[in-house]
């Protein structure tokens, strides 16, 4: 009875692969050197060996220039593999800038990351909460103007000296996370995406309508850039819709006639 198990993998005859898939471009290269020599050759052999005379050698040089079909063709061949092997480097270069590309795309969102954490953590801590309840403390009471009037007392007793400086230790540490993170973006370290995630509306409100009526208070001339930045994160009616404002607060002046002034939203 004939054995009719089927031949193992080993035994079996590989498929043969294409010429052109076996052959590197190096090695074609040498192919095409090869056959250049000896197109170049021929009529040198037969001049030797056939020991032809000079009107023949002349018919031979005749019958070496159809030849040149065949020159220009290797000659070719060569500026193709050159724009092959161009066309190989380029793509590589694209794959590698790809490759870095990702790679500073995710260090970015790691650096982002820890940058948002870091700042929760700045937000959560206990000198920000307390900070921003002495803010608070004033503002709901309506006696926001009473950091300036404190601030420019000549002849502060210590009772007031300590309530100038309780207030003043609440706005600086409530701003200088503001002042941080504005740094960060100028500089690049961080995208709106991040400084949104970190500052939410009710943080701008603050900022806007607590902690600068106290600046504009220490002079008139302070710097706005922290405050517009944040100011632009958000629509007004976003940061507004947080809290109602107590009356009788100071409104620094470069919000009046604007969406956050209550005597501009009446009319």
């Amino acid at each position: 009875m004939p054995d009719q198990r089927t031949p193992s993998a080993g035994t079996q005859k590989k498929k043969k692969e294409p010429l052109h898939e076996r052959l590197n471009i190096y090695q074609w290269s040498v192919i095409a050197i090869a056959l250049w020599l000896i197109f170049g050759l021929v009529p040198i052999v037969m001049m030797q060996l056939l020991q032809l005379e000079d009107l023949a050698a002349t018919r031979v040089s005749q019958f070496g220039a159809m030849f040149g079909a065949a020159s220009a063709f290797f000659s070719g061949f060569a500026l193709i593999g050159i724009m092959l092997t161009n066309s190989a480097q380029k793509k590589a270069l694209e794959l590698q800038k790809q490759e870095l590309e990702e790679v500073a795309d995710n260090q970015r969102k790691a650096l982002n990351l820890q940058i948002i954490l870091a700042f929760m953590d700045d937000i959560a801590a206990d000198e920000f909460r307390q900070a921003s309840g002495v803010l608070f403390e004033y503002e709901r009471a309506g006696k926001l103007a009473r950091y300036g009037e404190l601030r420019h007392k000549p002849d502060r007793g210590a009772q007031a000296e300590a309530e100038y400086q309780r207030l003043d230790s609440a706005r600086r540490r409530f701003v200088h996370v503001f002042h941080k993170m504005k740094r960060l973006h100028d500089g690049g370290a961080v995208d709106l995406f991040t400084v949104r995630t970190v500052f939410s509306p009710d943080l701008v409100w603050t900022l806007l309508l607590i902690d600068e009526p106290m600046e504009e208070a220490i002079r008139a001339n302070y710097n706005h850039d922290t405050f517009v930045f944040f100011q632009g994160l958000y629509e007004p009616e976003d940061i507004l819709g947080q809290w109602p404002r107590t009356p009788g607060n100071p409104l620094p002046a470069r919000l009046k006639g604007s969406a956050f002034d209550p005597h501009h939203a009446e009319t």
